[in-house]
């Protein structure tokens, strides 16, 4: 008798594998996910903060809702933001949310954005 994983991985098989992972929009979309997460483990690790500090949680529920605005307020304005600019947009929310907690971010620990700094402190005042 196969374990549940089991039948899920031979259903993934059967299935041409990723089906889903064919759809340009959903590649695009895991691109985005694919570099939020790094600028998160950047900033983590630039900060030397543990991956385990349980301040990162909230931290983490805070920063996804002020990006998504970000993001649409960007669209509004016709800023006209590619994807590959979300992973920038994300690690200035998130670092935002992190100094408002009292932790010092050094300036060299982002990637430079002037236009989308101007954005993000729109988000967040």
């Amino acid at each position: 008798m196969l374990a549940g994983s089991q039948i899920f991985e031979n259903s993934l098989a059967e299935m041409d594998m990723d089906e889903w992972g064919k759809d340009p929009a959903v590649q695009a979309l895991r691109k985005v996910f694919k570099g939020m997460e790094t600028s998160l483990v950047q900033i983590i690790e630039g900060l030397a903060i543990s991956p385990y500090d349980h301040r990162i949680r909230g931290w983490l529920e805070i920063a996804l809702p002020k990006f998504e605005k970000a993001w649409h307020l960007a669209h509004q304005t016709d800023m006209n933001l590619r994807e590959e600019a979300a992973p920038v947009v994300y690690a200035h929310c998130l670092a935002k949310v992190i100094a408002s907690a009292g932790v010092e971010i050094p300036d060299d620990l982002l990637p430079a954005a002037g236009q989308i700094r101007k954005l993000v402190n729109e988000v967040f005042t």
